[in-house]
């Protein structure tokens, strides 16, 4: 990535600062209207209104590039400010769905605010009264986990449903689903890149309230993020007042975050108890870095994948997709993901890696620590087991 693309902790500062204050009844009125324009853009297209920049070959990676989307689709994407115009209508409100049985089809649906607020008693009141039909069938002896996508993505993409479906197929848990679209569907990556930490905010709102008020074990608290959504569980971690678990970064967004200078800017190692990722297009765009705890190398074959170009495959061989694909399939894998440990990343590229032999995904051993190196199948089923 150029280093013309600033990192986020330079574009909001200082890093993890707070948006300004506005009315509620003025936010859901931009919200309408950003649903309003949002129909009309194409006819706006017709007339020529200004909705892009050039896309010269020599900018990539730089103005612009190509992003997977929730459901592994190519779509375009721009690093750049926005115009004016787009800027001002960010919605301030994300949904959280609360799914209270593992075949549930309809979740508990609660619109809440991102907006700062100050720690007050009143105002921590207003935020139960805010939370309390989303859980009020929450059952604080079972594990919860939380998931929440990325860029150009929803709760119904398949970066979400393929995860909660797998979880609902084990039955027995929590399952919390995030959705940030309104804020995530712009074409201008930095916009709702910046809006990450806001949405982090709120998760650890959650996070907060179901520690304090409904006896939930933040030991027992698994959240799970792909792309920008690792960055957003990142901040939920790091501001919450209690320290969860777990948070398995799914393939964390690169562009404007790895260039940062300091773990407070980015998901890290220091955000939960436990911290695993998965980096699928490692060095285009996901982070080619270690970040967590422990840090997985997958290679899937041979076969072009969408977003991840040949300069990726040099650490991976994968796409940006393909971490939440292999994370929904360790949930209940017969097989299993095994990977090798490596010494260094320049192992990884070699594929010399012939350290400790530990699973990958959900039954991650949360002793492990490190970088691993996996192969696995260029199509589903994914893993290939012990035998490789």
């Amino acid at each position: 990535m150029s280093n013309s693309v600033a990192c986020i902790c330079n574009i909001v500062h200082p890093c993890r600062n707070e948006v300004a204050g506005t009315f509620v009844l003025l936010q859901w009125i931009i919200t309408g209207l950003a649903a309003i324009v949002k129909v009309i853009r194409p006819v706006w297209l017709l007339f020529g209104v200004r909705t892009h920049v050039p896309l010269r070959d020599e900018d990539y990676n730089s103005t612009w590039l190509y992003m997977a989307n929730g459901d592994g689709e190519t779509e375009l994407a721009y690093l750049l400010e926005p115009p004016p115009e787009v800027e001002r209508n960010m919605p301030m409100f994300v949904q959280f769905e609360y799914y209270n049985s593992p075949h549930a089809l309809r979740p508990f649906i609660s619109n809440i605010s991102i907006e700062p607020s100050d720690e007050t008693p009143f105002q921590r009141h207003e935020t139960h009264e805010e939370w309390e039909e989303l859980l009020e069938e929450f059952k604080p002896e079972l594990d919860t986990k939380m998931l929440v996508h990325g860029w150009k993505s929803s709760t119904q993409s398949r970066s979400i449903q393929s995860i909660r479906e797998a979880y609902a197929r084990r039955g027995n848990m929590n399952v919390f689903a995030i959705n940030w679209r309104d804020q995530a569907e712009s074409i201008y990556y930095l916009k709702p890149a910046r809006y990450a930490i806001h949405v982090g905010r709120a998760i650890s709102r959650l996070i907060d309230l179901l520690v304090e008020e409904y006896y939930a074990q933040p030991e027992r608290i698994h959240l799970i993020g792909h792309s920008l959504g690792a960055h957003i569980m990142g901040y939920a971690g790091s501001y919450a007042r209690y320290r969860v678990g777990r948070i398995t970064g799914l393939d964390p967004a690169r562009p404007a975050f790895e260039n940062c200078i300091g773990p407070e800017n980015h998901l890290d190692a220091t955000d939960a108890e436990f911290v695993d990722v998965i980096h699928s297009c490692a060095g285009i765009l996901g982070f080619k870095k270690p970040i967590g705890s422990v840090d997985f190398y997958p290679n899937g074959g041979r076969a072009p994948q969408p977003g991840c170009s040949e300069l990726a495959k040099i650490f991976t061989g994968c796409s940006h997709g393909r971490s939440y694909e292999y994370f929904a399939e360790s949930i209940n894998s017969e097989l299993g993901f095994y990977a090798n440990g490596c010494d260094t990343l320049a192992d990884v590229a070699a594929k010399n890696c012939s350290g400790e032999r530990i699973l990958m995904g959900d039954p991650v051993p949360f002793y492990a620590r490190g970088v691993y190196f996996l192969k696995t199948a260029d199509k589903p089923s994914f893993a290939l087991g012990a035998k490789v």
